[in-house]
């Protein structure tokens, strides 16, 4: 099955750092021999925002990977990445952060993000 992969931006970034961000998306599409998708635009980066491009995108059970360069693009806070790592874990969309080296469609990353998730630190933060 092809991967479809699409590039998640917030809005509120700089012109130069959304170009880095999709150059950094399109060179990591070219060594996997993905399709690189369209780029999404928010306005936020909570899990709000997220659940809204997802839909946008048709995600759900479509072999979608969303490529940030990096984990810290998934939101402001720590609790709100963790809500989003939940959320895509859910949805079933492959994550790739290129900078942190992470990419749950491998073994490691996808245990990595489990152990995230589920770590007693965030056992009193609302994931779902």
């Amino acid at each position: 099955m092809a991967v479809h992969a699409v590039s998640v931006v917030r809005d509120d970034v700089t012109t130069e750092d959304r170009a880095a961000q999709r150059a950094v998306f399109l060179a990591a599409c070219r060594v996997r021999g993905w399709e690189a998708g369209q780029t999404e635009h928010q306005g936020s980066g909570g899990p709000g925002a997220w659940a809204a491009a997802l839909v946008r995108l048709g995600s759900v059970g479509v072999g979608l990977v969303v490529v940030v360069d990096s984990i810290d693009r998934l939101a402001d806070t720590e609790s709100d990445r963790v809500r989003v790592l939940a959320l895509l874990r859910r949805r079933g969309v492959r994550l790739l952060a290129v900078a942190d080296g992470i990419d749950t469609g491998d073994r490691i990353g996808y245990d990595l993000v489990t152990d995230v998730i589920t770590a007693p630190a965030w056992r009193g933060v609302r994931t779902g």
